[in-house]
């Protein structure tokens, strides 16, 4: 065998050597991820994402309050939503004519009066958990709404009356596109799951629901009849 020769064969023994070894540790390698992962698949090992992904309710913050109404939902009927209508204002009867009005659109309306406090926007509506849906579709019916989640066990709403609100301009009319009932309610542009919503205190008295179901009386239970003899 010529120098040459005898060079190349050493070349050639060297680069499968290399190869040996770099496909050896390779091998390894995958095998011990593999080992690794099943042991994370088993619940063996904690994984390298232990952590979760979404950031705990707990932990959440933002400044936006507002409610989300659930996705796709469809405006309910006005004779499905009780509100009681309140005048914040020094304009006398302003509750009683929307009140009137609200009625003639199929509204169940509790009651008017005056409210305790100064509002000097159009309309507040305040509504519990269980009233989000109802108070989303009352806010349609206005051009210009705030709505603000209290801690109500009720789905009675509670409408404000403001001093700018003005039942000619404020009010929508009844054949306006906002109140067809086929129209998912609208998102707003940010908001946030009801339960991520700082509630404020409810009103000491918010009027029965009469569109609750009533609760069900219990059964009396059969008395045992009284045995004995003449």
């Amino acid at each position: 065998m010529t120098p040459n020769a005898r060079k190349r064969a050493r070349v050639r023994r060297h680069r499968r050597e290399r190869q040996i070894l770099v496909f050896g540790v390779i091998f390894v390698g995958l095998a011990f991820a593999g080992l690794y992962f099943a042991s994370v698949y088993r619940g063996d090992v904690s994984g390298p994402f232990a952590e979760p992904f979404v950031t705990p309710a707990s932990d959440f913050e933002t400044e936006v309050n507002i409610a989300c109404p659930p996705t796709n939902a469809l405006p309910m009927p006005p004779a499905e939503i009780s509100l009681r209508v309140m005048n914040a204002t020094d304009r006398s009867g302003l509750a009683g004519t929307t009140a009137d009005d609200l009625k003639g659109r199929g509204f169940v309306v509790t009651g008017a009066s005056n409210w305790y406090s100064d509002f000097t926007d159009t309309v507040r509506i305040y509504y519990g958990e269980a009233g989000l849906v109802q108070a989303f579709t009352l806010s349609t019916y206005f051009n210009n709404f705030e709505m603000v989640l209290d801690d109500r066990d009720s789905a009675v709403l509670d409408l404000i009356l403001g001093d700018a609100y003005n039942q000619a301009n404020s009010l929508r009319s009844q054949d306006a596109a906002e109140l067809n009932l086929e129209t998912p309610l609208v998102r707003p542009q940010q908001c946030v799951p009801i339960e991520l919503v700082v509630r404020v205190p409810a009103p000491r008295i918010i009027p029965d629901d009469p569109l609750a179901s009533p609760e069900p009386s219990p059964t009396p239970s059969a008395s045992p009849s009284a045995s004995g003899g003449e």
